[in-house]
């Protein structure tokens, strides 16, 4: 049976979803209700990691109205910052860009939702880089003989801001942090 547009049912509930089995039947409402609760604090990351999925699942929805996905993207990012204590800041970053980029791409920037804002996701992805331009780029230049830990770093920096990469046509204007990120990704193809 098809989801009406405004329908807020788990993506799974209607069979198109795979993961997050655990959730299924769940609305959204409850789900976003449940969040709210003390024993959702004391989930396990496994289950942080599985509502992320299903959120990305019900986000990505064509069968759904553009509010409700933009509902689960909501909650594809708190079940991400839940993830926060267990991952380094660059994988939480490069995890939360993905969606953001996502919802920017499908429902256009804005600067009312901060999810939407390319300029703060962009601040967000600079302020985590932990090395400037040009020591990246001096990096890069040898990243095949480089430590484990400096190619992880660079792998780091490169899963931040690949997904950005469809969003170069919006990075105009003055912002320092857009002409930064446009620099770092003239960088990405270069880094491991």
């Amino acid at each position: 049976m098809p989801e009406s547009p405004s329908s807020d049912r788990s993506p799974e509930a209607g069979g198109r979803h795979g993961s997050g089995r655990r959730f299924l039947g769940s609305s959204l409402d409850d789900l976003e209700r449940y969040l709210l609760t003390p024993e959702a604090v004391a989930w396990p990351l496994e289950r942080w990691e599985q509502l992320r999925d299903f959120a990305v699942g019900g986000m990505q929805s064509p069968g759904l109205s553009d509010d409700t996905r933009l509902r689960w993207g909501h909650l594809a990012l708190s079940a991400i910052s839940r993830k926060e204590p267990s991952q380094t800041p660059q994988q939480t970053v490069a995890d939360s860009a993905h969606v953001r980029a996502y919802m920017i791409r499908e429902f256009g920037a804005s600067s009312a939702d901060e999810a939407r804002d390319l300029l703060a996701l962009c601040s967000d992805i600079l302020r985590n880089v932990g090395v400037s331009l040009e020591a990246g780029a001096r990096l890069a230049e040898g990243w095949k003989s480089a430590p484990r830990d400096q190619m992880l770093q660079l792998r780091r920096i490169k899963n931040m801001f690949t997904p950005l990469l469809p969003l170069r046509a919006l990075l105009t204007g003055d912002e320092s942090a857009f002409q930064e990120t446009l620099a770092w990704l003239e960088l990405v193809p270069r880094l491991p």
